[in-house]
């Protein structure tokens, strides 16, 4: 009788400890990312700020790569949430808000792994600074962490635009 309830006891504190341990991930997970109320996204990670909303948002289109260049240049001329040292992400900067749980959709409804602050309905692929040659540069597919290059005057998969601003350090 005695190991019956120590067994239960035991249970008891492990599933507790799960369920703790659960909740507290998930709402440190979501504090990572916090909405600045200005269309912005402060990644406390990483120290970048984030465009909340891509530029398929704006255009209702997607872009080549030199229009995502004059679609920044655009953003930082209005000064866009107050700043004009917008640029594109790189190919890593990206991929850190990679996740494939998160349930953010695509225009086309597609998921996609960006985290839950960012606004639904955007591009499937989104432009970097990352080149490849002249006349190559890179993008990358949020749905599966797709790393693909195309011509730079090439916009077929109506790529888009999510701008970033700061310096990228990974803690």
């Amino acid at each position: 009788m005695k190991i019956l309830f120590q067994l239960k006891y035991f249970g008891t504190v492990i599933a507790l400890v799960v369920i703790t341990g659960t909740t507290f991930l998930s709402s440190a997970w979501a504090a990572r990312y916090i909405d600045q109320g200005n269309g912005t996204i402060a990644d406390q990670n990483s120290g970048l700020l984030w465009q909340r909303a891509d530029s398929y948002h704006d255009l209702k289109q997607g872009m080549n790569w030199y229009q995502a260049l004059e679609y920044i240049d655009l953003k930082n001329t209005e000064k866009f949430a107050g700043f004009g040292d917008w640029r594109l992400p790189t190919l890593m900067e990206l991929k850190s808000l990679y996740d494939p749980s998160r349930p953010i959709k695509s225009k086309d409804g597609e998921r996609i792994g960006l985290p839950e602050p960012f606004k639904n309905g955007g591009s499937y692929y989104l432009w970097t600074n990352t080149e490849r040659g002249l006349e190559n540069a890179w993008y990358f597919g949020l749905g599966f962490k797709e790393e693909y290059f195309n011509l730079k005057d090439m916009g077929d998969l109506d790529q888009g635009v999510i701008m970033v601003r700061g310096k990228f350090s990974q803690k």
